[in-house]
């Protein structure tokens, strides 16, 4: 496909006529579409290294959109909600963070904010849920969660050695797992970095469609966190990320009460609510500005 518009280094923004409301964003070979949901004539099919969409009512940042996306994924299985990616997006920019998910584990140990910031990932009650204790249980759910499989004997024991040995964090087992498949030049490297392709791309599409106040509140509790992580576990390294759209829209109707179906079913009175890590000013932001 043709690029609209590149944007090329820095950060750059384009503006759209009309509310934020009015568009679809989606992710695309190398970059996002901007379409009216009218159908009407108007919008951009592929828009590549351009961070800022600004509408009459409000601006949508992507800059760092693949990397919250990332986090999200690592440490608790599905996509960010629409706060947490505000949030998020600003505290690295904020770190000088890189864009890219190499760069953010590689980081890890050179960064003291992004550091912290990874670590309260890794720390949250959510990812505690998510993930067993035991270092061989542990490898072996985050390959679950990241991969879409589990781990060769060798991946095993190279991971539990390296967290046993202290030679990775625990906190930052998940990102660097993903980070490995990333560079990963073996058939199946190479599979597994289209899978994670694939995932980010489902979920960046998610939390993009959450475009009104009924569906930031509906992806706000346990039951919502749980439909959209068994949502990104179907994704393979062969999925059409397109056709994930349509159960998007399906499932933001069910979260925002204007579908009721069998999935809407009240949670059960001792579900707790689903914390968000990071949506309140964190603790060494001080020090940033």
């Amino acid at each position: 496909m043709l690029v609209d518009i590149n944007g090329g280094s820095g950060v750059d923004t384009v503006g759209f006529a009309g509310l934020r409301a009015d568009y679809n964003i989606t992710t695309g070979a190398g970059g996002y579409a901007v379409l009216p949901k009218s159908g009407a004539i108007g919008g951009l099919k592929l828009l590549a290294n351009v961070e800022r969409f600004k509408f009459s009512d409000s601006t949508v940042n992507v800059e760092y959109d693949s990397v919250v996306q990332a986090l999200y994924v690592a440490y608790f299985g599905r996509a960010a909600d629409h706060a947490g990616m505000q949030s998020f997006q600003d505290q690295l920019a904020r770190l000088g963070a890189p864009r890219d998910i190499a760069g953010i584990s590689a980081a890890y140990n050179t960064n003291p904010g992004l550091h912290k910031l990874i670590d309260s990932f890794s720390a949250s009650a959510e990812s505690d849920a998510l993930y067993p204790d035991g270092t061989g249980a542990f490898v072996e759910a985050v390959f679950k969660n990241v991969l879409g499989r589990s781990p060769a004997e060798a991946g095993l024991a190279f991971w539990s050695e390296a967290i046993d040995s202290g030679a990775l964090s625990r906190a930052n087992a998940a990102m660097s797992i993903m980070s490995g498949a990333l560079q990963n030049l073996t058939p199946q490297g190479l599979l597994d970095a289209q899978r994670i392709g694939n995932t980010l791309a489902v979920a960046s599409d998610f939390t993009l469609a959450i475009d009104r106040p009924a569906e930031i509140a509906g992806y706000g509790t346990t039951l919502a966190a749980s439909m959209v992580r068994t949502m990104l576990a179907t994704v393979t390294a062969g999925s059409d990320v397109e056709a994930f759209h349509a159960v998007i829209k399906t499932m933001l109707a069910v979260m925002s009460g204007e579908l009721h179906t069998t999935l809407d079913a009240p949670e059960s009175p001792d579900a707790p609510p689903l914390l968000l890590v990071g949506v309140a000013p964190a603790a060494w932001e001080g020090g940033l500005a």
